[in-house]
């Protein structure tokens, strides 16, 4: 029997008593929100029509979330489609829903998406809060601002990053996402403010902009958030104003010192930070526990130099696929559009004023875009022309600022650990924290381990 293909809103509905408990739920694990409703979503499919066995599950599913109307997408062709509108490449599951009309650049906006839940603590000048066609430009004096930057400050990483693991002696135990936090503290204000562990704004800093992120996501009074940030402010306006054209950030001198304080705001904040640990600890636990034989540290060590960072890149990509660290994002649809499902399926209407929720988490492992997708192969990027990459640095026009100075970081990092002739043994026990999906995560502001992972260090 043909399926109608009226386009029809997303799966999931909501009554004004479950829009607060769908929130709290969400929050707490975005991932069993999701994976809980699409199964509701498969199985009134199912009363509704007979299914054939192996029938793809819905990819977009209905919530009401921080009270709006949210479509939350776990298909890897929509979010490539919805992330590159306005790049002049053609989106194949994105059409809009009124005859004449066209997709545009800003049918999906980041600034209405965003601003109730950042403004208050990120306020522009933003980067992030900036849609076309103001974007473009500034995206690109961006750029100019931070082309030098990774050349500028790599051997301070490469230092930062080998006295961070002579500090690890013989036998210790060390909680891995802990180590990765303070290590990423000492990139990020090292390689954005030239500050150290031993300066005095270095703990203030890094005092405020925890205090900052507990008032945005947390329990604690949004005022002490708020009152976080205006002291943050003034000090990365005066601690920059007393930079000279030496420090890497300011050294293109493409944008004007007001706007680089701005926005260190958010390149040294606490999510930036907790970002950087939690694809530094996917990948540590990657590399020296993910049951391999032999282990792939052992595979990297013994590869010869030209294979190495071959096979080193490639789990270090395979890593982002599977264990992006920030979920996913919002865009907030500024005209009736219409996404493309799965074969069986209705197509699905998203009306004007909704916010689609892109999940990386699930686009990621999508079985049409990737074999064995919920498999970790260390070889899966070797060719990388054949492979689609992850969302761990978003995609498009707003992909990560930060995404080749985020990757040297990591590379680096795993590139001190293969040299510093040491070895971490542990075991994980949560699934999640494998190939299996983020059950076993912490999964906001950033994905870590719900527990504490201790690894014991050998030597020699």
């Amino acid at each position: 029997m043909a399926t109608d293909q009226t386009p029809q809103l997303p799966h999931g509905g909501f009554s004004i008593l479950s829009t607060l408990s769908q929130s709290l739920s969400f929050h707490s694990s975005p991932e069993s929100f999701i994976s809980s409703r699409a199964r509701d979503a498969a199985l009134r499919l199912s009363d509704q029509a007979p299914r054939e066995e192996g029938a793809s599950p819905p990819r977009i599913v209905r919530a009401r979330i921080l009270n709006r109307n949210v479509a939350v997408v776990s298909s890897y062709q929509i979010c490539e489609d919805v992330l590159k509108v306005g790049s002049g490449e053609r989106q194949n599951s994105v059409t809009a829903a009124i005859p004449g009309q066209t997709i545009g650049p800003n049918t999906f906006a980041v600034q209405s998406a965003y601003l109730q839940l950042m403004s208050d603590f990120f306020p522009p000048p933003n980067i992030l809060l900036i849609d076309q066609p103001d974007h473009h430009s500034k995206r690109h004096s961006w750029e100019e601002q931070l082309s030098f930057l990774l050349a500028d400050t790599c051997q301070t990483i490469h230092t930062i990053t080998n006295d961070h693991f002579s500090t690890w002696s013989h036998g210790d135990s060390i909680d891995i996402y802990d180590s990765m936090k303070d290590l990423s503290w000492k990139v990020l204000l090292s390689v954005f403010l030239q500050l150290s562990p031993t300066d005095k704004a270095y703990s203030t800093v890094e005092s405020l902009q925890e205090t900052l992120l507990r008032g945005q996501f947390s329990l604690m009074p949004v005022s002490k958030g708020i009152e976080a940030r205006q002291k943050l402010q003034t000090l990365l306006k005066d601690h920059i104003a007393s930079q000279d054209t030496g420090c890497p950030l300011l050294r293109q001198a493409k944008l004007d010192k007001d706007e680089i304080s701005a926005n260190a705001l958010m390149f040294t904040s606490s999510i930036a930070v907790k970002a950087l640990a939690s694809l530094l600890t996917a990948s540590m636990l990657n590399l020296f526990l993910l049951p391999y034989e032999p282990s792939l540290v052992a595979r990297v060590r013994t590869e010869d130099p030209g294979n190495r960072n071959v096979l080193l890149n490639s789990i270090l990509l395979e890593t982002e696929r599977l264990s992006p660290p920030v979920v996913g994002v919002m865009r907030r649809v500024q005209q009736d559009v219409v996404l493309a499902s799965p074969e069986g399926q209705p197509p699905t209407l998203i009306p004007s004023g909704w916010d689609i929720w892109l999940y990386f988490v699930s686009a990621a492992r999508d079985k049409t875009a990737y074999e064995l997708a919920d498999k970790f192969l260390p070889e899966r990027f070797i060719s990388q022309a054949e492979t689609k990459p992850g969302y761990a640095f978003g995609s498009g026009s707003k992909s990560c600022l930060g995404q080749s100075i985020i990757r040297d970081i990591v590379h680096s990092v795993a590139s001190a650990a293969l040299d510093a002739n040491v070895d971490l043994e542990g075991s994980v026990t949560a699934e999640g924290v494998r190939e299996a999906f983020a059950r076993d995560l912490k999964q906001l502001p950033c994905q870590r381990p719900k527990e504490a992972i201790h690894l014991r260090v050998y030597r020699g």
